[in-house]
């Protein structure tokens, strides 16, 4: 097979599990609070024949993010759901170039433009395994959490909170368990994106890059802390650091809006047993890679059998 028209797409590994309000917590378990949303969406789209549109950003001024699942497919027999999730994009206008003609054309006169993020749910367990596309333009994990959240809470009124976890190569409670001494961290990341984080670890640890961020306006900014001269081996416990790396990886494990956040976290620490290891956030995740030739994706369908295999193996695992 030629490679010369084959894509490389990644796939991440994701939990999410529903927190049901106090007057359903005895009748209401997480997958059945997943099932009642993905039915509403279904019958948005198919009996309403319109999609149910939110705005992550609605509180925000001059700020738009909006999104809407376009596709949610149930399939009984495998405890499976097919899904795709459509972000509008907003800015400057594509344009086309018309076969015949010489000119060009907005493509918004065709409708809005969007980029869509393929996901796929297993309920088969007590909760939900999600298999997502990572879109770099598109919506992310964190969109489809806040998109659930929302219909969840604010139009069904089943739900008091939902927790996302991303499967890392190395598990966050491992390298918790495991940290003795925070030896260096490197941070980057843009400075919109600390909004996302929780406000109490903001104002803690980067009230400073917030505020540079708002004064210098720059696309990034990176922060490289050492606590330790190279080469040389300290015994001295760099408590604070210890302290802020802990605190950050309990609020990755079941808030995964924060890991977002970051364009990189990575430190390197001290182990138990006086090894150097090296927890890298972004690098870290469980994931599958697929060469996919656009031209033979016709259905969602399609999309479902490229991961279908390596997401059994990925349930068995567990």
């Amino acid at each position: 097979m030629s490679t010369e028209n084959l894509t490389e797409v990644t796939f991440q590994f994701f939990s999410i599990k529903f927190t049901p309000l106090k007057s359903f917590e005895s009748n209401l378990r997480s997958n059945d609070i997943l099932n009642n949303v993905i039915t509403y969406i279904s019958r948005k789209l198919l009996q309403d024949k319109e999609g149910h549109l939110i705005d992550r950003h609605e509180e925000r001024q001059n700020s738009s993010r909006e999104l809407y699942i376009n596709r949610a497919i149930i399939i009984p027999k495998e405890k499976r759901i097919r899904c795709s999730i459509a972000l509008l994009r907003k800015g400057r206008e594509p344009l086309i170039k018309p076969k015949e003609d010489y000119k060009l054309v907005p493509i918004t006169d065709l409708g809005s433009i969007a980029e869509e993020t393929h996901f796929f749910i297993d309920y088969s367990k007590n909760y939900a395994l999600i298999c997502c596309e990572y879109n770099h333009y598109g919506p992310r994990m964190t969109d489809i959490e806040y998109y659930f959240r929302n219909v969840a809470h604010k139009v069904l009124r089943q739900s008091k909170a939902t927790e996302v976890n991303a499967y890392l190569e190395a598990p966050i409670d491992e390298t918790l368990n495991n940290l003795k001494n925070v030896l260096n961290i490197e941070i980057k990341v843009q400075p919109k994106n600390l909004l996302q984080l929780d406000r109490d670890v903001l104002n803690k640890y980067y009230s400073g890059i917030n505020n540079l961020g708002n004064v210098l306006q720059p696309k990034f900014i990176r922060l490289e802390a050492y606590f330790q001269s190279p080469g040389s081996k300290s015994k001295a416990l760099n408590t604070s650091a210890n302290n802020m790396c802990r605190e950050m990886l309990r609020r990755f494990q079941g808030r995964a809006f924060n890991i977002d956040a970051f364009e990189a976290f990575i430190f390197k620490y001290e182990d138990k047993d006086g090894k150097e290891e090296i927890f890298n956030l972004l690098n870290g995740k469980k994931e599958i890679k697929i060469n996919i030739d656009y031209s033979k994706i016709q259905k969602s369908r399609d999309w479902y059998q490229l991961i279908k295999l390596d997401f059994d193996n990925f349930i068995l695992s567990l």
